[in-house]
């Protein structure tokens, strides 16, 4: 209940004038996606929003697979660095998951409730550190936001810490709904296995594959023009 006041907040206070006049979309689209063997989608939105006077991104989605279903928002600044995050995941229409983050000073503190009980921990931050749930295709985004081959991130859902190399693999054509475009190719690896990202010149993500988690995700519409 925490989880979705919270995203309810968030939504309200983004569509509030007079700061939605102030809002800039920097993507916002969905993913036909697949995750162990299952089909689904995944909606999302990308915008810049100034909040307490300072500008910052906001990225919301829900992804439903089968049976079960995720809501995520993320807050950063607009180098990526996070500044808060909210994730509720159900299964069949019961609470399974709810993740909290919020900085405080030069600390980002997790907590996570699952049916196996609560945890809590604590990460120093500095700059260049994102948060990145690998099960959400429209985050991919925050791991090439600032152009470094060398990435870290917190992992929310396992409530660890990784080390992501983001290595470009240059151009190539790839279909998006029909229609071939050039993308970006990035391979993305850590301790757990190799990622191959896609995404337009804008950075905004085409396509996902993650094989560890059995994960594919592609755009279902290219990109509006902004």
């Amino acid at each position: 209940m925490r989880t979705r006041l919270l995203l309810a907040v968030t939504a309200l206070a983004l569509s509030a004038s007079p700061l939605a006049a102030q809002l800039s979309v920097v993507d916002e689209g969905s993913f036909t996606v697949t995750l162990g063997g299952r089909t689904g989608r995944e909606d999302f939105r990308i915008v810049r929003a100034p909040v307490a006077g300072a500008m910052t991104l906001v990225a919301s989605g829900t992804a439903v697979v089968g049976a079960a279903r995720s809501v995520v928002a993320l807050r950063t600044d607009t180098l990526g660095v996070p500044i808060t995050y909210q994730l509720e995941g159900r299964e069949g229409g019961e609470v399974r998951e709810r993740i909290t983050a919020q900085v405080s000073r030069d600390r980002l503190a997790t907590r996570s409730q699952t049916p196996r009980g609560e945890s809590a921990r604590e990460y120093f931050l500095h700059d260049g550190m994102v948060i990145f749930d690998e099960g959400e295709a429209h985050q991919y985004y925050f791991l090439t936001l600032l152009g470094q081959e060398t990435v870290t991130a917190v992992l929310p859902r396992r409530n660890v810490i990784a080390q992501f190399r983001v290595i470009s693999r240059g151009d190539e054509p790839i279909e998006i709904a029909g229609t071939t475009v050039v993308a970006r190719h990035y391979a993305i690896g850590d301790a757990a296995g190799e990622r191959q990202l896609w995404t337009d010149a804008s950075g905004r993500v085409l396509r996902v594959e993650a094989p560890m988690l059995g994960l594919v995700a592609v755009r279902d519409a290219l990109p509006a023009a902004r």
